[in-house]
């Protein structure tokens, strides 16, 4: 069988030179996976390698690799592949979610559907998880094993491990050597860390070739913890203390230093009188420099979870029309009625303060425009997964596009932020970041979509189907998969 299929791949390659129209070299023919080959004909390809649309292409599947990308006359499909007719739709690269959280409880009753395939129905086909929530946290790993050998429904996924929240923590070399060990990708920090722990976990990170994100801790600052050696910003949000005069000295709970730096935001800016950009930018603008270089300098790219701030924003000052929206169907159980109580998560955090959270997102988009047109790479990302911030996995990266692409953003930088960009950090990451482009030899993770989405990023919403790891999940599959009774 095996002597069968290399010679019509070697078929395929002499067709392929003897046209020349092959887009791309093939695949290696002896990477042959159970999965069979799948062809995309009469597609418009997104390839993403530029800004870009290459018309009535053909796109052949083996496996979960991409094998090849050419015209119908270019690329010989094998008699018993899988055939989907595009018809003219568009095929461009799934969606990566670059910060998100899981949960052990995903499929469990709480969830009316695991949030796994929630992300596939709304095209992310790659999820990074920012510190699993369970008992015994190697859970995420194991679905992702799971996922890759299809005996579960699921995006490719990246994990970190136990996050390190709060000093003292007794150990942080071990710590990190634990999360290492474990298999887990990358560490995260959070923003209660010392800068003696902060950097005693950075430099065994680094010993140990362990790629590191997270949120700027109060006590070290954006400029130490870079030098330091932090890889990656987990939030826009988190070059927030930047701009406000705070003493890292002080030795606080992690409920003291959240009140504390409010407090100190309350008092250095004038709140009520809202956000003004160009008062702003001309108060702050040379921060703004600063922290363009510092990232720069550092090569450290930065999340976005611009939707937590636009989802706040809803909930305070448009509570009916958060509870109408759709998704909201796909909460975890009990979530809603705490918010009908005013007792959800930033609906305490802000209480009396709301104005604050106007003005925080003012700041916040100032910021992504800047760190955009300076050129910073940043990464399409949510923060969904949690389930207690109205944050519903995969629908959020539709909101996450819009915002970007109403912050300045052309659809084909919105799109590259969760594709090419990426995959980048993926590649620095583990090494490997075979994926967010539609070229030969990447990951066959794709999605069809009946309309372009580089003339909109909405229309990525209205999709045929969607492809993960060589996987392919049609529309009416993907529907049953998330119906609700």
């Amino acid at each position: 069988m095996k002597r069968i299929i290399w010679v019509i791949a070697g078929l395929f390659l002499l067709g392929a030179i003897l046209s020349g129209c092959l887009r791309e070299e093939q695949h290696d023919p002896q990477q042959i996976s159970d999965q069979g080959y799948t062809a995309f004909i009469h597609v418009n390809v997104v390839p993403m390698t530029s800004e870009s649309i290459i018309k009535d292409q053909t796109v052949l599947i083996e496996g979960d690799r991409i094998m090849a990308v050419g015209s119908g006359r270019s690329v010989i499909i094998p008699d018993k592949a899988t055939i989907i007719d595009g018809e003219g739709a568009y095929l461009m690269p799934g969606l990566a979610d670059m910060h998100m959280h899981t949960r052990q409880d995903w499929e469990s009753e709480a969830w009316p559907v695991s949030p796994l395939i929630l992300f596939l129905a709304n095209g992310v086909t790659t999820i990074r998880d920012f510190g699993p929530s369970g008992e015994v946290l190697t859970y995420a790993l194991e679905w992702r094993e799971q996922i890759q050998a299809g005996t579960r429904v699921g995006p490719t996924i990246y994990a970190s491990g136990k996050i390190l929240f709060v000093s003292p923590l007794g150990d942080p070399q071990g710590l990190v050597r634990m999360n290492h060990d474990l298999g887990f990708d990358f560490l995260k920090l959070y923003s209660y860390l010392s800068p003696e722990d902060a950097g005693e976990a950075l430099t065994t990170a680094m010993e140990l070739e362990m790629y590191s994100a997270g949120h700027v801790p109060y006590a070290v600052g954006l400029e130490n913890i870079l030098t330091a050696g932090m890889d990656e910003i987990a939030h826009i949000e988190e070059l927030l203390p930047e701009f406000v005069e705070i003493d890292r000295d002080k030795q606080l709970s992690p409920e003291e230093w959240l009140a504390y730096f409010i407090g100190s935001a309350m008092q250095q800016f004038d709140i009520s009188a809202g956000f003004n950009e160009t008062d702003f930018n001309h108060q702050n603008g040379d921060i703004l420099a600063r922290i363009i270089e510092q990232l720069r300098s550092a090569g450290a790219p930065v999340c976005t979870t611009m939707v937590v701030d636009d989802v706040i924003q809803i909930k305070l000052f448009q509570p009916q029309v958060f509870l109408e929206r759709q998704e909201n169907r796909y909460s975890p159980e009990g979530y809603l009625d705490l918010f009908r109580l005013g007792e959800e998560k930033h609906q305490r955090q802000f209480r009396g303060i709301e104005d604050l959270a106007a003005f925080k997102y003012g700041i916040d988009r100032w910021i992504l425009a800047g760190l955009h047109q300076a050129g910073i790479p940043l990464l399409l990302a949510t923060d969904s997964g949690t389930g207690g911030m109205g944050i519903v996995p995969g629908f959020s990266i539709h909101d996450e596009l819009r915002i970007l692409v109403e912050n300045g953003f052309s659809p084909y930088e919105a799109i590259s932020a969760g594709t090419v960009n990426a995959a980048k950090v993926i590649e620095t990451m583990v090494g490997e970041g075979d994926f967010g482009t539609i070229e030969v030899g990447q990951r066959a993770d794709l999605i069809l979509l009946k309309n372009n989405p580089l003339e909109d990023v909405a229309n990525i919403k209205d999709l045929h189907g969607v492809m993960a790891a060589g996987r392919w999940y049609s529309w009416e599959e993907l529907a049953q998969m998330i119906a609700l009774e």
